[in-house]
């Protein structure tokens, strides 16, 4: 029995893991949709624009920040903060504003015009923001 139950316990781990993560914007923003290469560049501090030329406010949400850099670049959380330990020390760049929940980046994303940020597809609420890449 304690086997059935350790064994249907592991078979629910990889279907937890598998949120859909989306990056989302400002309704109001111009841009309608952004390459992977894009949010890469804007997440990584290459650039600090959205395509459009407008100010880009780049946003992390605690909770899914090791996932969605793991789909993003194919890079695990620990590389991806060196990088951003080396950015910071060299004083070319900061890395995006953490924030601890939805609530949180549905919020300063709403308030914004410029920022994008990402969350799990399921608890968007498209009435205030804008879905600008699906990462799979």
């Amino acid at each position: 029995m304690k086997n059935l139950i350790f064994g249907l316990c592991l078979l629910l781990i990889p279907l937890s893991l598998s949120a859909e993560i989306v990056v989302i914007g400002n309704l109001n923003s111009p841009v309608n949709n952004l390459s992977k290469r894009e949010v890469q560049d804007i997440f990584l501090g290459r650039t600090r624009a959205l395509p459009n030329g407008n100010f880009v406010l780049p946003l992390d949400l605690v909770e899914l920040r090791s996932n969605f850099y793991l789909l993003l670049t194919n890079r695990p959380i620990e590389q991806i903060d060196a990088y951003w330990a080396r950015i910071m020390f060299s004083g070319q760049n900061t890395p995006p504003i953490n924030l601890p929940d939805e609530q949180a980046m549905l919020k300063t994303i709403a308030e914004n015009t410029g920022a994008i940020g990402y969350m799990d597809k399921r608890k968007i609420n498209e009435k205030l923001v804008r879905v600008l890449l699906i990462l799979e």
